[in-house]
């Protein structure tokens, strides 16, 4: 199984004075000498992870775990870690917000290989956006050529219903049609920028990995995108489980149902391994 070796997680509520410990199994301490409460993850029904907060749902009881019960966020991360792969093994509910990483269910532990490309770097989010915003483009694109030719029809439908086209007029009525479907593309190119820029900052507030420290690996057998307190060496997502994948000047985005699964900047490996990088990903997933 996938990251076998993680540690057990502790988390402390000091306002009710209980722990609880997030590991093999879930168990809740209560205040005092009472033995614990340990519910094995078959008895757990539904997770909740929010960017505040966890929320177990037992077949029995329900228990909320802030952020703030942790000593530090790598914890955080770590208990998300567990939760993931224990919900690949039991199959119990798992809610969560999108992410800019690959949910830990998705590894395998595999031994990379020899022709094994590693880098870490925290996610450039200037870079990270300008994807998204790649990425916004190439849906955009016959769009907006589609709304710009509509809106010059438009207008000059109207200054022909207004004003009259004469053989005197017709050319000046041609390049003012175009300038308003410009303007018009022009303003809707704009909005959806900002619409980019803005989705992925809310991604980037929910995803705690955001901000940390992330090792990338790619080889031949497959591929991570992990926060580097949480990963072990030989956990990868096979190339078997993504789609495809998107290239641009900065990164490599890579795709599963039509959805991106992870964004592997090129800065993260020295400048002469992202050509080998390149051939790896090409040769495992189609290009778009």
């Amino acid at each position: 199984m996938a990251f076998c070796d993680l540690r057990p997680v502790c988390a402390v509520d000091d306002e009710r004075g209980n722990s609880y410990i997030i590991g093999s199994v879930f168990a809740v301490y209560g205040i005092g000498s009472d033995p614990p409460t340990v519910y094995s993850w078959d008895m757990i029904r539904l997770v909740s992870v929010t960017p505040k907060e966890l929320v177990f749902e037992t077949i029995s009881k329900s228990f909320t775990i802030t952020n703030r019960m942790f000593d530090s966020e790598e914890d955080i991360l770590r208990a998300i870690a567990l939760i993931e792969c224990r919900q690949k093994e039991y199959q119990f509910g798992y809610q969560h917000d999108k992410r800019l990483f690959p949910l830990k269910s998705s590894y395998v532990e595999v031994s990379p290989g020899k022709e094994t490309y590693v880098g870490e770097d925290i996610l450039d989010e200037g870079d990270t956006a300008a994807a998204f915003i790649m990425l916004l483009n190439f849906k955009l694109v016959k769009i907006l050529w589609l709304v710009g030719l509509m809106i010059a029809l438009i207008t000059f439908g109207i200054l022909h219903m207004t004003v009259g086209i004469t053989r005197s007029n017709w050319l000046y009525f041609v390049p003012i049609s175009a300038a308003a479907g410009a303007i018009v593309a022009l303003l809707v190119y704009l909005v959806a920028q900002g619409i980019a820029r803005a989705r992925f900052k809310s991604i980037a507030d929910a995803d705690h990995a955001a901000r940390k420290d992330i090792t990338f690996v790619v080889s031949r057998r497959g591929f991570a995108a992990c926060e580097s307190c949480v990963y072990e060496s030989r956990d990868l997502v096979p190339w078997s489980e993504m789609d495809y994948f998107i290239e641009s000047d900065k990164m490599f985005i890579i795709y599963k149902n039509n959805a991106p699964v992870a964004y592997i900047p090129k800065r993260a490996f020295e400048k002469k391994f992202v050509g080998g990088i390149a051939d790896i990903i090409a040769l495992n997933l189609e290009q778009r």
